[in-house]
């Protein structure tokens, strides 16, 4: 059997283990501790391991578990008042944003202000899924991992993931259809009606979006993507992957190992 090194196994696999978290539960702190929490119970169990299946899909089971456990401590109440705190803020524009908005040498910069908004709410729709349509999901279309690769992670059937894949899919274009003004104007929700809520949660937004290159790439394919609904998935599959510090991580995991 290949031998394993932990430090190995987190330069390999921790930041992919830290967006899976991160796209499970929504919490970056959340992520950070989950993945510091997989790769120790990896160092406390590797000498367990046998080399039955993939050590990859023997760790993403761990980092899903505790995932899976960080994200049902949300309930979907909480999902669901989003919704009324979007209202609340939806007039709290800036005036600098409102400037953007109309100085057409500026209007780069609203529409990256808006496109960094439709990616996160991209990421919070998966949230409308339930667990089993949402694990999959981001297993198959944001981390990328292929068929085979998800069905022994959660030990089951190809046949199932590829159900509940489709299944997601269809109630991830049902919901897109219903409520986002990029697919009908007469639906409520717009990219602008968020800006007031994404600014009061996040207000680093706005220098982020300043310093960032204007992304016409990921704008294209936001618009194209939009036009064709049936091709959500690409949506998804074009979502940049979140970096991972794995060198503290290995610090950590070091220090702890060290006799005292």
């Amino acid at each position: 059997m290949k031998h394993y090194t932990v430090g190995k196994l987190v330069e390999e696999y921790g930041k992919r283990v830290f967006n899976l978290a991160f796209r499970i539960t929504a919490n970056r702190q959340d992520a950070e501790d989950i993945t510091q929490e997989t790769f120790l119970q990896v160092t406390r169990k590797l000498y367990t391991f046998q080399g039955k299946s993939h050590v990859f899909t023997w760790i993403y089971r761990i980092a899903l578990n505790y995932s899976l456990q960080a994200k049902r401590r949300m309930d979907r109440a909480y999902i669901d008042s989003l919704d009324d705190k979007v209202e609340q803020f939806r007039d709290d524009i800036p005036n600098e944003v409102r400037n953007w908005e109309a100085d057409p040498e500026k209007r780069y910069l609203f529409e990256e202000l808006t496109n960094e908004i439709r990616r996160q709410c991209y990421f919070f729709m998966t949230f409308r899924l339930t667990d089993e349509q949402r694990v999959v999901y981001v297993l198959k279309n944001i981390l990328g991992l292929p068929l085979k690769t998800i069905a022994e992670t959660l030990e089951i059937d190809e046949n199932t993931v590829k159900a509940r894949v489709h299944r997601a899919k269809e109630n991830l274009i049902k919901y897109f259809r219903e409520n986002c003004g990029c697919i009908h104007e007469d639906n409520k929700c717009s990219c602008r009606s968020r800006i007031g809520f994404a600014l009061a949660y996040a207000p680093q937004l706005l220098d982020r979006v300043k310093s960032a290159k204007y992304d016409t790439r990921t704008k294209k394919m936001l618009s194209n993507t939009l036009k064709d609904i049936q091709d959500i998935d690409q949506i998804y599959q074009q979502l940049p992957m979140h970096e991972y510090n794995s060198s503290l991580l290995i610090e950590i995991i070091n220090s702890k190992d060290s006799p005292r």
